[in-house]
């Protein structure tokens, strides 16, 4: 128990020495943190032996890390997020993963260090971004709204591959049951939030009106917070997939900053708990031996970022001149979710120490990011003069053409609501036909084994018929989103022609589709075991989107077209 005790008091300590070095070399305090972690931790200078402590700690500082990502989600903010925001989120770690993926497959390593690899890269660290903004008297500029949101986004996907490598390592069932149980464990959590979320106010007046004390406040969110935490590892998930959502509760009720205020106290502490923990993991022997690969990393994180960030924001969002290099360095940092991912890869016996490589990156993303950001203009100066005049001139009548569409997508007419109740209903369309199919999986499971091959048969045609009635309806509704939105490109279109609009969506979204299936291919990979010469498959996809994205470009800047005059009528009959 002494040792337990001096460990523990230890790693607080060497909290105030690491928040001080960040301090004095005007860095995060993630990076203070990390780096004294790995001083005392058992690989370095061994003041911090104690292994399953060491461990203990870092899994109860994840949780509360989550915990207090959740504070600052409220679900309404998600709701107020335009497609544009969700899209480079989407598209961002989708391709940052890819990128990741291929380049630790051609060093050598198999297909799992690489997918994990892929998914450490593709997060950047809110953390590290918000304060190096802050610090350097940029979080005013007008690009950060934007990017705020994309890291909104991206701490929603980080919570969704934290729980699916926690659902696989955790069963050793065929994929298609991981899944429905993944699934399905996701569907309770979710909806004991929302009767969490109705029931909860009523229960915390009861308590305020007897006590209203801050400290009251402080304990009832970490008493939510370690509720859901257990849930969500009752259900089989991970525990930080709950601690987020009790979290996002919190956020939620209307007196929310309140409880921000009364637990920013322990939020250093529990920050601190994690990244001193995730330090002393450190092994700088690892560092040494995979230099070749962080050196890789870190190049990969450079290009990637700029083609993620950088020409997403220019061609979606219109970012000009050196907006588009301001954004991609500003996401140049890895951080928190990277660190747990990392961890979790633990549990696959990768055969390589990603917390230290992951560390590593984080140091040196960190310190690129600091230094890189007030060089945006430099850089886009550099690169500008390089660029052909004609390949400069077609990008910005795309980025002009994309920024119009999806200005007119945030405007409040008839059509862009019509899309936003068309989105609810074909979502809600298609949660119901994944849930409907795994019902009758089951149930198909149970008649096999108590009736006859008649009874069988029977079933299976009955649960045919009422999966092509759903899929239908799924289609239907698809179509008739499809119609509307090809309808508001008209309004953006100097043809003003419903079928070349038509024609410029298909292409977009069939683009779409197939980057996005190439991009997170290594989860099939991964998840189905596939041999290496199924890699392949991506880069015929790739080239196919690209075929896709000219015909779109080749449209565009297309004039033959005559106006639809019956444009109207055609929607109306939508």
């Amino acid at each position: 128990m002494a040792t337990e005790l001096i460990s523990l008091g230890v790693l607080f300590l060497c909290a105030i020495i690491g928040g001080i070095i960040a301090t004095r070399f005007r860095q995060p305090a993630v990076f203070g943190m990390l780096l004294v972690g790995a001083i005392i931790g058992p690989n370095s200078l061994s003041l911090v032996k104690d292994g399953n402590m060491i461990n203990i700690m870092a899994e109860f500082g994840a949780i509360l890390i989550l915990f207090i990502i959740g504070l600052e989600f409220d679900v309404s903010k998600m709701m107020k997020l335009g497609a544009r925001s969700i899209l480079i989120g989407l598209l961002k770690f989708a391709i940052v993963l890819f990128f990741g993926y291929e380049t630790t497959l051609l060093l050598g390593f198999s297909v799992n260090v690489a997918l994990f690899v892929g998914v450490i890269l593709s997060f950047s660290s809110t953390v590290v971004v918000v304060k190096v903004l802050e610090q350097k008297d940029m979080f005013s500029r007008k690009e950060v709204p934007l990017l705020v949101a994309v890291l909104i986004i991206e701490d929603i996907l980080a919570v969704l591959t934290l729980t699916f490598f926690s659902g696989v390592s955790n069963s050793s069932a065929s994929i298609l049951s991981t899944f429905e149980h993944i699934v399905f464990s996701i569907a309770i959590l979710v909806f004991a939030y929302f009767i969490m979320m109705k029931v909860l106010r009523f229960g915390i007046n009861i308590v305020l009106n007897n006590n209203s004390d801050e400290s009251v406040l402080a304990f009832l969110s970490l008493g939510i917070g370690a509720l859901f935490s257990y849930f969500a590892f009752y259900l089989g998930l991970t525990p930080s997939a709950g601690a987020f959502l009790a979290g996002s509760l919190i956020a939620s009720l209307p007196n929310a900053k309140d409880y921000g205020r009364a637990i920013h106290p322990y939020a250093m502490i529990f920050t601190s708990i994690f990244f001193i923990s995730m330090g002393t993991l450190v092994d700088f022997r690892a560092v040494e031996s995979n230099i070749a690969l962080i050196s890789a990393l870190i190049v990969t994180i450079l290009i990637s970022r700029l083609i993620a960030i950088g020409f997403l924001t220019f061609l979606l969002a219109n970012f000009k001149n050196e907006q588009p290099f301001f954004s991609s360095i500003a996401m140049m940092s890895i951080g928190e979710f990277s660190l747990l991912v990392a961890k979790e890869s633990q549990k696959f016996a990768v055969g390589i120490d990603l917390v230290t490589i992951t560390a590593a990156i984080i140091f040196i993303t960190a310190i690129l990011m600091s230094i890189g950001i007030s060089y945006s203009e430099n850089l886009h100066n550099a690169l500008n003069s390089r660029m052909p005049l004609k390949t400069k001139l077609k990008l910005e009548r795309l980025s002009s053409y994309m920024r119009k569409f999806f200005d007119q997508m945030e405007i409040e007419t008839f059509f862009t609501k019509k899309l936003k109740a068309e989105s609810r209903l074909a979502f809600a369309l298609l949660v119901i036909i994944l849930f409907t199919f795994f019902i009758l999986r089951r149930v198909a499971l149970l008649v096999n084994i108590n009736y006859s091959p008649l009874a069988l048969y029977a079933f299976y045609a009955a649960s045919s018929a009422l999966m092509i009635y759903l899929l239908s309806l799924a289609y239907k509704k698809l179509k008739s989103m499809h119609n509307t939105l090809a309808v508001i490109l008209t309004n953006v279109d100097s043809s003003r022609n419903l079928k070349k609009c038509i024609r410029i969506l298909n292409n977009l979204l069939l683009a779409l589709l197939l980057l996005f299936s190439a991009m997170l291919f290594p989860f099939a990979m991964f998840a189905l075991n596939l041999d290496a010469w199924a890699n392949i498959i991506p880069f015929a996809l790739i080239m196919v989107t690209f075929y896709c994205i000219k015909n779109s470009v080749v449209l565009i800047d297309c004039t033959h077209y005559t106006p639809s005059y019956s444009t109207g009528a055609s929607a109306a009959k939508l």
